[in-house]
């Protein structure tokens, strides 16, 4: 077992030439990277009615004291994501939310016509969603749902985050639909409002079926002018049951509470949640009244709408709790990384230009962090969320990686780094790589994501796995390397032929030509001097 474990997938092109790259130099010390997930987050919707910039303006003017008791108000909630309706503006926010402590996301609609405010000579301001996302945490995606608007002028678009939370990344999609249809059959009412309502429904329901189908978590509050908290409610009835009569996993957190204000006690402002059934998961929605709720005092005519969640995080998995915690993985990848550089040293390149070819993750990045959050979360490995990952460009070291590199670095030799991660992230990866204090330049490393034509080149003979066509390349030196927008970038080492002297990687797929099918491991241990080095990772793999 201890020979199996010495084998190993890197690509690395060295050259006879003497190395560029201060022979001192080593990796930095690397602290370990937390997953990226949150054990409690709260979330609020609140409708700040007509919010302007300066507060002054608009429908709903404001004095200075005013907008304090708002920010004090916002202080005592302790949210950590608000969903705003009624904001004019960015600047409008600002003077609630200060932006040293909060990222604001602002819905991008078009300005919509003025018109003269009820009881007053002002002029109308905008009317948009918005977000207020605590500094802390990472907003992998936002977007605007523009066809909520239903191409009518004065409609608010629907404005999403996707951010992580306790049930892992969850889109959160916050609403202000039209106002004005308070019946529990908007379908049987001929009002004009209920007629528009009647649009954005459909649109709202679709959103809805979609992620369903994708069976992650997600989040839909805000302003939806309508109450939901019937079950008898034509909406509510729609949106909580599939196409396919099956039951949505969407159910309404609020459906208990009451309006605050005095005058309306029907709730309109909703929290909705899918996806977050679990005994693991707590959830838990409030309604904060104001310090004064005398009607002509009111800070808003809605007041704040909380939805608390907690988890206890899962039990790891043994797979990923040995190797984040073990001493055995330590010892393992610092004693095979070793074992390479001995092997390294004695070699003796046939060529001027060679390379030791490397795979990336879990050979050199350790993205534990992120099999982590899915165990710690109950979630599952998909694409959006592993691109989301690789975009923070936080993960670690392998341990003994950085030793190792240094060794064939010192040695003149090259770097050709071949990772499955797609080309179109090979800027993050990139950037992770240098983060982490590894000397890699243009000059001596070519990285190289998987493209479509990796995969289309398997033709069960010369190309049999998808790495094999960009090994190819880097022999015959026309391998496409990621290549940084600096002045400064080289390509002439990499335009001459190489010999490849070393494979090093944590998937027999990392070794030319095989599979985990075919593979003679008989044949790779009697190979001499050992050319292919096999780092353990128990976490996941082509088997």
């Amino acid at each position: 077992m201890k020979n199996l474990l010495s084998m190993a997938l890197v690509v690395l092109t060295c050259t006879a030439c003497s190395a560029t790259i201060n022979s001192h130099r080593t990796a930095k010390s690397v602290p370990l990277v937390k997953p990226i997930t949150f054990d409690e987050m709260t979330l609020a919707t609140w409708n700040v009615e007509h919010l302007s910039f300066p507060a002054e303006l608009g429908c709903t003017p404001r004095s200075q004291a005013e907008i304090n008791a708002m920010k004090a108000y916002v202080d005592r909630l302790d949210v950590d994501i608000f969903a705003l309706q009624e904001v004019a503006s960015k600047q409008a926010i600002q003077q609630i939310f200060a932006t040293d402590e909060w990222q604001i996301i602002v819905s991008d609609r078009a300005p919509s016509r003025t018109y003269a405010c009820r009881g007053s000579d002002n002029l109308s301001t905008q009317q948009k969603v918005a977000f207020a996302v605590r500094k802390h945490i990472p907003i992998s995606a936002s977007k605007n749902y523009a066809d909520l608007a239903i191409d009518r002028e004065g409609l608010r678009y629907g404005l999403s985050v996707t951010v992580p939370t306790p049930k892992g990344e969850t889109e959160i999609l916050n609403l202000h639909l039209k106002s004005g249809c308070f019946v529990d059959n908007y379908s049987r009412a001929d009002s004009e409002a209920c007629q528009v309502f009647a649009k954005q429904a459909p649109i709202l329901d679709a959103w809805v079926e979609a992620k369903e189908r994708d069976q992650q978590p997600y989040i839909i509050l805000g302003d939806f002018n309508h109450s939901l908290s019937a079950p008898y409610n034509q909406l509510t009835q729609e949106l909580f049951v599939n196409t396919n009569a099956s039951a949505s996993t969407l159910f309404n957190t609020t459906a208990d509470l009451i309006g605050c204000h005095p005058y309306y006690p029907a709730p309109i402002d909703h929290v909705l949640a899918g996806g977050f059934q679990s005994p693991y998961v707590t959830l838990h929605s409030q309604t904060h009244k104001f310090d004064n709720m005398k009607v002509d005092d009111m800070l808003s005519d809605h007041c704040a709408v909380t939805l608390s969640i907690s988890a206890q995080p899962l039990p790891l998995s043994p797979a990923v709790k040995w190797l984040t915690t073990s001493k055995e993985y330590q010892f393992l990848t610092q004693d095979i990384y070793q074992q390479a550089s001995s092997t390294l040293k004695q070699l003796s390149p046939q060529k001027d230009s060679w390379v030791v070819v490397m795979d990336v993750d879990e050979t050199i990045l350790d993205n534990s962090p992120y099999q982590v959050s899915l165990d710690k979360t109950g979630a599952s490995y998909i694409p959006e969320t592993w691109e989301n990952w690789v975009k923070q460009a936080s993960a670690g070291l392998v341990p003994g990686t950085a030793d190792f590199i240094q060794t064939v670095l010192d040695k003149g030799c090259k770097l050709a780094l071949i990772t499955n991660r797609e080309k179109e992230v090979e800027s993050y990866t990139w950037q992770n790589l240098r983060a982490l204090g590894l000397p890699l330049t243009p000059s001596n490393t070519c990285l190289l994501g998987r493209a479509e034509a990796d995969k289309r080149a398997i033709d069960g003979k010369s190309m049999i796995n998808d790495k094999d066509l960009r090994r190819r390349q880097v022999e015959m030196g026309n391998a496409p390397c990621y290549r940084p927008q600096t002045p400064s970038t080289s390509t002439q080492e990499w335009s001459r032929s190489q010999q490849i002297l070393m494979h090093v990687g944590d998937n027999i797929k990392d070794f030319p030509s095989m599979t985990q099918e075919d593979a003679d491991i008989a044949d790779l241990l009697l190979q001499q001097p050992r050319i292919f080095i096999l780092l353990p990772n128990p976490m996941y793999g082509s088997w």
